[in-house]
């Protein structure tokens, strides 16, 4: 029985390592696959270019959630025009700032007497950042605007 409980927690510690490590590419398949008869009622080129990642003006809001996924944030855009869908994607980044900081430290001399002396140290903070990769701007149901980040 131990034997039993033993490989079956190895076995799950591996499929949750493996899929940890899955890439972007697979992920976007996993998508497809999940969608598999909405994605065969596309053309052969619209598939091809689903499959590489890749969005164009004139795509559905389905087509871009199955060559990018789900969008993180979603904003209404009204103009004079009318008013428009915003898909937004982003990644987060960390930034770490090094600080030097004065901090008293209790030193015993050989006598047995104590006293405090200031030390500096080094401080490491760490920042986390939500940036914007790329907008989806859609009016009707259709791509009409594309943005991305140049980096």
């Amino acid at each position: 029985m131990l034997k039993k409980t033993k490989l079956v927690l190895l076995i799950l510690c591996s499929v949750f390592a493996l899929s940890a490590c899955m890439s972007v590419q697979q992920i976007r398949d996993r998508r497809i696959a999940s969608n598999q008869e909405l994605f065969n009622s596309f053309n052969a080129e619209i598939q091809r270019k689903i499959r590489a990642g890749q969005v164009e003006l004139g795509f559905s809001e389905e087509m871009v959630k199955l060559a990018w996924g789900v969008p993180d944030t979603i904003y209404t855009r009204t103009t004079d025009k009318g008013d428009a869908t915003v898909w937004t994607y982003s990644r987060t980044r960390i930034l770490t700032h090094t600080d030097r900081m004065t901090i008293p430290v209790r030193v015993r001399d050989t006598s047995g007497r104590s006293s405090v002396q200031y030390e500096n140290v080094w401080v490491n903070r760490d920042t986390r950042e939500e940036y914007a990769v790329a907008r989806v701007e859609f009016t009707g149901g259709v791509v009409t605007a594309l943005e991305r980040l140049n980096m």
